[in-house]
């Protein structure tokens, strides 16, 4: 691969991330437009637009003078030709921190077919932050792992970036080893930390399989949905979802064993069981009125992101994206 791969070029595989490929990713951020030009809550300047009456940064447009337009904004030539009252319009260039949440633990250590869910994800977490930063946001991250969390405060800075690859790396390369005794940390223990670091106005992106995203998620969702903007991506693997017809052999790096699936009963039971988790990760997205992405694990995952971010797509940014039927 070159060192400026094209985004075509990109494709991460295999059981972990690596370094390089979570750098290259930002050639295909180029193409990623993470926000729609929408009202911010920031108060530092920054590459999000927002309409403003009055003055701004950027002059938009010239229309008719409505009831609480400032009078300084008031395009007295436009008056004076039509007759009619005009006020200026302008957009106001604001920031948003970008807040990438990403779940590490072991369940996201599998995949059937091209990569394990962890890499994905891994993938995802570099092309937004890539993305965000090109257009001058502050990028942090909280990394979850079976252990511990990991945070990467909000800076506008390539560095940012890189830390948060860094880490990924790292604590991925771990996902082999042993659980801990006491069990792995929940879903619902990242919200909560995601609450306590995260500003009111920012855009925070949950990549996880969702495993564990139930009502007991529900009261730091409904918090988090109040004072930020919160986006669920969900990797999964088809695998997880219906079983195959002959028996496989699985393995977590250590110890083999075999699953004979195909009795139908099987196949039935375990189908019904991961679609009611489904439902409720669905039901839980739209209480809240949170944008729910699925990526698949065994597609490609450039055409994926840009599916749903690229630049040139109409329908892209936080008030046009998918949500569960």
């Amino acid at each position: 691969m070159s060192a400026e791969a094209s985004p075509t070029e990109l494709e991460l595989r295999g059981a972990y991330p690596e370094v390089t490929p979570l750098v290259q990713m930002r050639y295909a951020a180029r193409q990623l437009q993470l926000f729609k030009p929408r009202l911010a809550r920031s108060d530092q300047a920054g590459s999000l637009l927002t309409r403003y009456r009055g003055r701004g940064m950027n002059f938009e447009e010239v229309r008719n003078y409505q009831a609480g337009d400032d009078v300084r904004s008031i395009d007295w030539r436009v008056t004076a030709r039509t007759g009619q009252t005009h006020t200026k319009l302008y957009q106001e260039e604001r920031e948003r921190p970008v807040v990438i949440l990403l779940d590490l633990r072991s369940p996201m250590f599998f995949g059937s077919q091209r990569a394990f869910k962890s890499v994905t994800a891994s993938g995802i977490a570099a092309a937004l932050g890539w993305a965000g930063l090109q257009h001058s946001d502050r990028i942090g991250a909280l990394l979850f792992s079976d252990r511990e969390i990991d945070t990467v405060r909000p800076r506008r800075s390539h560095h940012a970036v890189l830390s948060m690859i860094h880490s990924t790396v790292a604590r991925a390369a771990e996902l082999s080893s042993p659980v801990p005794e006491q069990g792995s940390q929940t879903l619902k223990t990242l919200l909560e930390e995601a609450r306590r670091i995260a500003r009111p106005g920012s855009a925070l992106f949950l990549i996880s399989d969702c495993h564990d995203l139930d009502e007991s998620c529900s009261q730091p969702l409904y918090l988090l949905s109040r004072h930020a903007d919160l986006q669920v991506l969900r990797v999964s693997d088809p695998l997880e979802q219906h079983l195959p017809g002959q028996s496989l052999t699985i393995s977590d790096g250590r110890q083999r064993t075999f699953l004979h699936a195909g009795n139908r009963p099987v196949h039935e039971h375990f189908a019904e069981k991961q679609a009611r988790a489904r439902a409720e990760v669905e039901q839980l997205c739209r209480r809240y009125r949170l944008p729910l992405l699925d990526f698949d694990n065994t597609q490609p995952l450039i055409p994926a992101l840009m599916s749903v971010y690229g630049s040139r797509q109409r329908n892209n940014g936080w008030q046009n994206t998918r949500r569960p039927k």
